[in-house]
Parts: structure tokens; sequence; C-alpha cells
């Protein structure tokens, strides 16, 4: 996929999260099957004291809201960043002090601008980004925020990174499949590699959002992208109905 594709599916998926922020946000209140295990390997971190974490794409909060359900004793200190506002909406948790900050990581990264500068945090304990891999077009992007994330995170904290399977279901997949058809000839879209899809929204098909399947070899890859600067500490699927719609994938800063 060249760059100006790629630019054009990042602006779609910024413009749809701008138009349905309120309807999708009322569909994504409960936490993720997944992020129990997460909290499990966060566990050791959370030692009553504090525990500082960098949330990417942190969306409605509903992580940061799951984690001070699982660790009420630890005060939480967040930095979250997030492109659309709206979704975001009060970052007011009790139990938790957060710290939002507007950024569009996609117009960071296609200005070739340095994430990590534009984080601008201090080193935290863990750093996560659910649900927002899948909405990076290229490669060498998702391998830049990896990186970035490692690099947020003191020595042996943690990073959570979920990737998007959505070939797992075939619902999921038929209707990808029907809206990527219908979307490339309507915008003449061209390059989109294996796996790259595009979706509505309910059954909307006016507002478009790229979303990429990853399969585990694109997974490795990432995970090997940071070594040695980070170790794998887990690796597992969780999520939907048959609880594989997410590959999370949980690396140790060395």
């Amino acid at each position: 996929m060249d760059d100006k594709t790629a630019q054009m599916l990042s602006r779609l998926t910024r413009e749809f999260y701008s138009e349905v922020a309120s309807s999708f946000s009322a569909t994504r209140e409960a936490p993720w099957q997944g992020w129990r295990s997460v909290a499990d390997e966060v566990g050791p971190l959370a030692d009553g004291a504090s525990l500082k974490i960098l949330d990417l794409a942190c969306g409605n909060l509903r992580f940061e809201r799951f984690l001070v359900g699982a660790f009420p004793d630890t005060p939480l200190d967040v930095h979250a960043y997030d492109e659309c506002d709206p979704l975001v909406g009060e970052a007011d948790i009790p139990g938790a002090t957060v710290h939002f900050r507007h950024l569009d990581v996609a117009e960071t990264l296609f200005a070739h601008g340095d994430l990590g500068d534009a984080l601008g945090a201090e080193e935290c304990d863990l750093a996560v980004c659910f649900g927002f891999m899948h909405h990076v077009p290229l490669p060498a992007q998702r391998e830049s925020i990896l990186a970035t994330l490692v690099e947020a995170v003191r020595p042996g904290g943690l990073v959570a990174v979920s990737f998007w399977q959505l070939s797992n279901s075939p619902r999921l997949l038929k209707k990808a499949e029907e809206v990527t058809a219908l979307a490339s000839e309507r915008l003449d879209i061209e390059g989109l590699a294996k796996g790259d899809y595009l979706l509505g929204w309910q059954d909307r098909t006016d507002v478009l959002r790229y979303c990429h399947d990853f399969d585990e070899e694109e997974v490795d890859a990432l995970a090997g992208a940071v070594s040695p600067a980070a170790r794998e500490a887990a690796r597992f699927s969780a999520d939907g109905k048959e609880g594989n719609l997410n590959r999370y994938l949980i690396l140790m800063r060395l």
C-alpha cells in the first residue's frame, strides 16, 4: 500500500469516529474479557503505592474504569491519548487521575514526527494500546507504535497490545468483504493488502473505517521488531463469543 492510499484510509477512519462517536461509545461500555488476563500480568506491578499507565487510543476510558475495579487499593495515574475528543468525554474517573491529551497518531506518523516526543509522558509501569492497531494501515507504522510503547515503560514494566482477528468470525468477515468491495469501487481504492478491509457502522455504509485482520505471522514480526528491548511475557486470544476475536501480546521492557 502506498502512502497516499494509507493517508486516505486513515482520514476515513478519523471521520468515521467523529461521525459515530456517541453511538459507538454506547456499545463499548463492558470490559473486554481479555483485560482480566492483562490484569493478572499487571498484578505484580500494582503494589498498592501507585500504577503509572500510558493508554494510546484510549477511546472512552473503559480500560481505566476496569482497572479501578481490578485494583481498588492502587491509585492510578493515567496519561491517555486519543484523536476523537467526543469519544473520550469526561476524563473523570474516581480512583484514577487521568491526564488526557488530544493526539492524532496517524497524522504524527505520516508527518514523520517522533511519536515518543508527541506523547511527552514520563516513564510508566504499563503502556497499553487496545482496539487501535487494526486501524493503522502501514506495517512500518505499527512497528513504530509498538517501539514507542516499549520505550515509554520502565525496565520491568509491561506493554499490552491487542490485534483484531476479525476473520475468526464468519459473520464479521462476510460483512467486511461485502463492504470492502462496495467501498473500493465507490472510492476507487487500490493497493489493499491481504487482511485489509473497510467496515461501516451497524447498517450504515456511508461512514467507513479501515480495519486490518492480523495473522499470527504479523504478530510474530511485531514482537521480533522490538527485540531485544523487550521480551514476550504472554500471548493469548480472547473476546467475542468464541473467545478469539483479539490476539493479545504482552511484552516486558528489558
